[in-house]
């Protein structure tokens, strides 16, 4: 997921410190800087990017800025640092832009230290898809991620969630099932094949396993993140509220928390249309400051059949050459124009192209 919706993407994880989910993180066989203090906090910052906890990532990205400046040939500490990072634009409230710069360079400096490494191409195909939206060289990366670790549940899953994105589904549940298989009890993969279910159309059994894991993890943001894009289709603007105010919580972003009160105060002085002319607002809003996307916008003007506006964003999207991923998004946007032939014809060229051998 997450490259977010303007929550999701991207991809994900986190929960409870007491459900030990440092399993989110695969286990390493790597020799440890020689210096004690540099191996222990290496191996916390591990531990703490595994809580996927928006305090816990800045204190990871700390101690492994200590670790890389300290020991600079130590490739494994590069890859982590770019992993804190990317992880800290999701599930905190770091800039996309200084997030995917900063890690960039990390996971290059990890491939360059060890080209043989799984992590620094994991890496660089994440930034590939989401950041420059290169789905080719992200699959590229992938695949080599794999031929170096077949079993890696960490490829499987970003991976997987990539070609959910781009709406290759049926590889994406089967990578996604295989990562679940190599990491049980990871709520960050059972949450992201959830939303690639629901993505490819299984409704019904995406918010059932979302629900279940906002039941035993009530603090993790990413699902309530699904289920409040979720209700929002359903039209269910009170579920959509409470989600996306827990989401915004979870991740202690000052702005997504003062968004949320602001909706909530809409919805209740004066009803539905005024907190969707709000949604449409921020929604254009985040475009214009590179931090939304195009999906979002088009899917908010379609949740609010707002047609002038939807014929009229298309249009531009297609002056600029744009195509757009988050499938999921897109599906549901069609399913709701689908007697609008007008809107129909220019919504499905936005499609990312099809490349079967990238996600082959």
């Amino acid at each position: 997921m997450l490259a977010l919706l303007p929550g999701l993407i991207l991809a994900l994880a986190g929960g409870m410190v007491a459900d030990r989910l440092a399993s989110d993180i695969e286990p390493i066989d790597v020799a440890l800087p020689a210096d004690p203090r540099l191996s222990s906090q290496f191996l916390a910052a591990r531990d703490l990017t595994a809580e996927r906890r928006a305090t816990g990532l800045e204190r990871a990205i700390l101690l492994l800025e200590d670790v890389t400046r300290s020991a600079p040939s130590f490739a494994q500490g590069h890859a982590a640092l770019a992993e804190a990072l990317l992880l800290s634009r999701e599930f905190g409230p770091r800039p996309d832009e200084e997030a995917y710069q900063r890690a960039r360079q990390a996971a290059r400096i990890a491939v360059r230290l060890d080209p043989a490494g799984t992590d620094g191409h994991r890496l660089l195909g994440f930034i590939a898809y989401w950041a420059d939206g290169d789905f080719s060289e992200a699959s590229a990366q992938f695949r080599r991620a794999l031929d170096l670790s077949p079993d890696d549940a960490m490829v499987h899953f970003w991976y997987g969630n990539v070609l959910s994105d781009h709406g290759d589904h049926d590889e994406a549940l089967r990578l996604l099932r295989r990562a679940q298989l190599l990491q049980p009890g990871s709520v960050a993969i059972q949450t992201d094949l959830a939303w690639a279910r629901w993505a490819a159309g299984q409704d019904t059994a995406a918010v059932a396993a979302l629900r279940d894991i906002v039941r035993r993890h009530p603090d993790f943001p990413v699902a309530h993140d699904c289920l409040s894009i979720i209700a929002l289709f359903r039209g269910d603007d009170e579920s959509y509220l409470r989600h996306f105010t827990k989401f915004a919580d979870a991740r202690r972003d000052a702005r997504l928390m003062t968004r949320a009160g602001e909706l909530q105060a809409a919805l209740a002085t004066q009803g539905s249309p005024a907190m969707h002319r709000l949604l449409w607002r921020y929604a254009n809003e985040d475009l214009s400051r590179n931090d939304g996307s195009s999906e979002w916008v088009a899917a908010i003007a379609s949740i609010n059949r707002q047609r002038s506006d939807m014929l009229r964003f298309l249009e531009q999207s297609a002056q600029r050459s744009e195509h757009w991923g988050q499938s999921g998004l897109i599906r549901r946007a069609e399913q709701i124009w689908k007697n609008d032939p007008e809107i129909i014809r220019h919504l499905q060229p936005m499609r990312l192209p099809r490349d079967a051998e990238a996600s082959r």
